[in-house]
């Protein structure tokens, strides 16, 4: 039994962490926002716990732009967490997983819409 549950171990990858490419569309315009070809490295911190660190392409060279605290929710399905810039709140970063594939959305903290994602698994 024991070495059963090292075979899954050792197979079972973490289907969060890793790196997802795709798109940040801007849902306000005009606005300071721009649609971009982004890069998301999701690392564990601890057990349904992520860091996103998003980088956007410029020239075909990685732009970071920041990092964003998630939390994966009991069924695995769906990440959220708090944006803050500068020690404030400033909005929430909500995706979908499915699969190898995510779908999500980021809000102001006023609740507008504001960006619309979506990025597959590399």
């Amino acid at each position: 039994m024991f070495a059963l549950a090292l075979l899954i171990a050792a197979h079972w990858t973490d289907p969060v962490a890793g790196s997802w490419e795709g798109s940040s569309l801007c849902t306000v315009k005009p606005s300071p926002c721009h649609d971009e070809h982004v890069i998301y490295r999701i690392s564990a911190t601890q057990p349904r716990h992520y860091r996103v660190d998003a980088y956007k392409l410029v020239a075909g060279k990685e732009d970071f732009m920041g990092a964003i605290d998630v939390t994966l929710d009991a069924e695995g399905a769906d990440l959220d967490g708090a944006v803050i810039s500068g020690g404030q709140f400033r909005g929430r970063l909500h995706m979908t997983l499915k699969g190898r594939h995510l779908s999500g959305r980021m809000t102001k903290s006023n609740g507008t819409l504001y960006r619309l994602i979506e990025a597959d698994k590399r």
